[in-house]
């Protein structure tokens, strides 16, 4: 399983707080369905409406990858902002572990074929309904018509927690 092997050099973005941050802008909110099962959580009922602040990198081979942090209309959460800073800069290692945990569910599918799409940064709606703070990684496979997209969800302390897959 070690073929997946990223320079650290080329696949981490380690200015992420001083360069990057500025960068994100304010993308639309989430749909309404979204909102709803967000906010029927007790847990984070206080948090009224989730807005996603959006950047994109060059990184690697990948262009224009879409860096999402979720926060509110003001600014990305803090918590996701430092969890975003200490992902990125390490994150050839998550690249590599993500890529080994898609061949080992999808052994048919060519790894070099996947194409790093978005790096998303806050709440994930796990397959048991609970939310769990973390980041996935986005690649799509393939070409359209027939692409497929395949995010591979981790917690926040990097732990690959599933996937979820389908054609776009």
């Amino acid at each position: 399983m070690s073929r997946f092997e990223f320079c650290e050099q080329n696949y981490t973005i380690s200015n992420f707080k001083q360069n990057w941050y500025q960068k994100l802008v304010l993308s639309k909110p989430l749909d309404e369905n979204a909102t709803e099962k967000w906010n029927s959580c007790e847990h984070e009922a206080e948090v009224p409406f989730t807005r996603q602040w959006v950047c994109s990198a060059d990184i690697g081979e990948w262009e224009e990858v879409e860096i999402t942090v979720e926060g509110n209309s003001e600014k990305p959460y803090e918590e996701f902002v430092e969890l975003a800073y200490c992902i990125l800069k390490q994150l050839h290692i998550y690249l590599k572990r993500a890529l080994e945990y898609l061949k080992q569910f999808i052994p048919a599918q060519k790894s070099g074929a996947y194409y790093l799409s978005t790096i998303t940064f806050g709440r994930l709606l796990n397959f048991d309904s609970n939310i769990l703070a973390g980041f996935t990684l986005a690649f799509v496979f393939g070409d359209y018509p027939n692409a497929f997209q395949y995010k591979v969800k981790f917690n926040k302390n990097g732990w690959p927690i599933g996937f979820e897959g389908g054609p776009l």
